[in-house]
This record gives C-alpha cells, structure tokens and sequence, in this order.
C-alpha cells in the first residue's frame, strides 16, 4: 500500500501521476465495523472493476480545526496504526488530505472536482450519513451530481448494533463510560492503545475513564494479563508489573472492574 499525504499547494502535482482507481470516503477513525463495511464494499467493486482501491481520509481532525482549536478531540487511532490496517484491508492507495480552513471553505462541487475526480476516482463509495464541502453541504446523494455524472457512487447503508449506529462518536462515549467491553462489539476486535513506560500513552491514542480495568499488556519484554489503574487521561498505574522503560507496549482492554460510575454507587 502506498501513503500519499496531500494538501493544496501540491494536489495538482498528484492529479497527474495517481491512476484510475475505486475510491471510499471517510474520516475512518478507529476502523469499527461500519467503516469496514464501507472499504469492503469498495474493494469489491474494485476487483470488479480491476482497478485499484483507494481510501481517502483527512488529518487533523475537521472538527479540531473548524473550532480553532478549541474542541479537543479524542483520536481512537494514529495514523501510523490505520496506515497498518488499512493494508490488511487491501488497500492500494491512502491518501491523506491535510484538513485546513482553507480545504474547508471549498464548495461540495470543487471537493469533488478536485480531490475526487481529479485525482482518478472512476467509483466512489461511502457510508449513507457521509458530507463533504464547505458547511457539509454535500452529501451521499449529491455526489453523483457535482462530479458531473462521471462518478459511479456506491452508498453503504447504515450499519447498527442493538438499533443504534456504529460510529467513531459511539465508541468515544463508551470509553468516556469505562464501557471497554462492549467497544469490541463495534470494532469487532477489543479495543487496543499503545504506551511507553517512559513516555506514557502515544500520540492519538484515546484512555478510557478513570477506573480499573482487566487488560493485556504486550511488548518485547512482557506479555501477560493483568489489571490495571487508569488514573487520569495520561497516567496509568500498572502495579506489581515492571516495564522497561523503553519497552512500548500494547494495552489490549478486556473488561472494566470498576471505574468512575461504579465508584460513585458503591
């Protein structure tokens, strides 16, 4: 799989040498399952198609940058990690487009001009709820238009579990509620972060609430089950356990013990 980060100052510069391709559309945090009902879908279409697929996404978060800064969004993944998934996915390409006021402020029509069409998509595939453009102006419906009917446009229907959408929103509230376990319903995995002891939680990576919580901790020098402490949104206490400082380890989250809301009723 090929990364391509890309911005305006050099859009035109891979409009020219990026090849026909099937394209999914999203933000894409966390991977859960409707996110991969979308990409899936878009494979298939692509293998249909013989040509390759695509997923573009975009960093820093929109809505980090439309408040200026002040809504502090809470990232489920890294780049780096859903790089790594993407692939196993059989991605081709992942293009990220770097999110600024000024990307922002283009109407649906040149989004689609520019950033879709003009970078090859012959299909493009998202979920129903999907928006785009200056204000979200553009929607699913609205894509098949504004690319001037040279588009074919696949729309994947709302995927939900116990009647409510699957969704990257969905899942932060269950972290913010301690909720670990039912998180791996929705992504279909258990939920996962990475740490250094000597640095702490890396970099887009998102706690769930203070609490504890059975886990397992996997790194070069350990790999054992345990439970541990969230104390905060970047400290954690893992007790008796004894980390190498420069050892990063994997936190695989398999249940809370007790957390924020418990503690309140006990």
């Amino acid at each position: 799989m090929r990364t391509i980060v890309i911005n305006q100052e050099d859009i035109i510069h891979w409009q020219a040498r990026i090849p026909n391709h099937v394209i999914a559309l999203g933000f894409f945090d966390g991977l859960h399952k409707g996110h991969k009902r979308v990409i899936l879908e878009a494979k298939k279409v692509a293998n249909e198609k013989q040509l390759p697929l695509s997923v573009m996404s975009f960093f820093p978060h929109p809505k980090s940058v439309l408040s200026k800064g002040k809504v502090e969004v809470d990232y489920l993944m890294p780049l780096e990690e859903k790089q790594k998934q993407l692939e196993l996915l059989g991605v081709d390409y992942f293009f990220v487009v770097e999110f600024t006021m000024e990307f922002a402020s283009l109407s649906p029509q040149q989004f689609i001009q520019d950033y879709v069409l003009g970078l090859g998509a012959t299909h493009v595939v998202c979920g129903y709820d999907y928006t785009y453009g200056k204000m979200g102006a553009g929607n699913a419906a609205s894509i098949a238009t504004d690319g001037m009917n040279k588009l074919d446009v696949s729309i994947v229907s709302k995927v939900d579990l116990c009647g409510e959408k699957i969704s990257s929103t969905r899942i932060r509230e269950l972290l913010s509620d301690g909720n670990v376990s039912f998180i791996s319903e929705l992504i279909g995995k258990p939920y996962t972060v990475e740490w250094c002891a000597q640095n702490g939680l890396l970099p887009y990576y998102t706690l769930p609430s203070a609490g504890q919580y059975e886990v397992t901790l996997t790194g070069n020098l350990v790999n054992e089950k345990a439970i541990i402490s969230v104390i905060n949104k970047t400290e954690i206490d893992y007790g008796s356990i004894k980390i190498p400082s420069n050892d990063r380890v994997t936190i695989t989250w398999h249940r809370e013990i007790r957390n924020e809301k418990y503690k309140a009723i006990s």
